[in-house]
């Protein structure tokens, strides 16, 4: 198909319109003096586990709220167990300890009897100078019995440590997005991540904004964000303000916590911060 001169000059007359039309609506974005954003979770973590092993229960489902210290899921305790019960059978043992102790008391006794001898002309002095190494030899012994038993009761230390971490627990209070683990799977120490949590409260709406926009921006800021869909204005604080520029776009990344107490606002709502004095 031939386009003739007419048909050619009214073509390029649209385009000039459509065009003209385009840098209108961008100036009126900028005059509004807003940022459009989103709101995304203040944190977002997969919570690991520091052991390795079979997991063996859940204690969560996806959607559940949780508190700090709650727990999430538990590894297989068997082994553990049983070298914990062994432990403190070892750490609870008391007869090389009453024996040592019942050593101390004779050789100490036999010590000052001697002593009362020699005195009354009854005893050698080399006897009375065995009875006190004897007596010496006895006290080594029962300290190295009572170094041995807080070295047992340290071992069963570390074993309950080991045991309560195949407990895994919620690091923070949040919302249970993504289990990456299920009952039976083997939790490895290349992929020892559980479950997904996110924080809600506070929320994060992230804004990339002009150069010139941050120019009215800070640190500690208290500023209002819109939340667009739900129409409803909320208070905020600048967190972060990016000292870099982002090279493509030629904008500035800002970051404005927002307190959720309620858990009303929801993470990925659009929202829009005000800049216009």
């Amino acid at each position: 198909m031939r386009l003739t001169t007419c048909s050619v000059a009214y073509l390029c007359l649209l385009l000039a319109g459509s065009s003209g039309h385009a840098q209108d609506k961008s100036v009126e974005l900028q005059n509004d003096g807003r940022i459009v954003g989103f709101t995304e979770p203040y944190k977002q973590i997969r919570v690991a586990s520091p052991e390795t092993g079979i997991l063996e229960r859940l204690h969560v489902n996806e959607g559940d709220v949780v508190e700090q210290g709650a727990p999430l899921a538990t590894l297989d305790t068997d082994v553990h167990q049983a070298l914990l019960d062994i432990a403190q059978a070892g750490r609870d043992a008391r007869g090389r300890l009453d024996s040592a102790q019942a050593e101390v008391v004779m050789r100490a006794d036999r010590l000052e009897k001697l002593k009362i001898l020699l005195q009354r002309g009854h005893a050698r002095q080399e006897e009375v100078a065995r009875a006190a190494t004897d007596l010496s030899i006895a006290q080594g012994n029962l300290l190295s019995v009572q170094e041995q038993q807080e070295l047992k009761k340290m071992e069963y230390d570390k074993l309950v440590v080991q045991l309560e971490r195949r407990t895994i627990s919620a690091r923070l209070a949040g919302v249970i997005t993504r289990i990456l683990k299920q009952p039976g799977e083997f939790v490895a120490p290349n992929d020892p991540q559980v479950v997904q949590l996110v924080q809600l409260n506070p929320l994060t709406a992230v804004f990339m904004a002009e150069r010139q926009a941050i120019t009215r921006l800070s640190v500690g800021q208290k500023v209002d964000v819109e939340f667009v869909d739900a129409g409803r204005v909320v208070p905020g604080e600048i967190e972060f303000v990016s000292p870099t520029i982002d090279a493509e776009s030629g904008t500035v990344k800002v970051k404005v916590m927002i307190a959720n107490p309620t858990g009303e606002l929801q993470s990925g709502e659009r929202c829009a911060l005000q800049t216009a004095d």
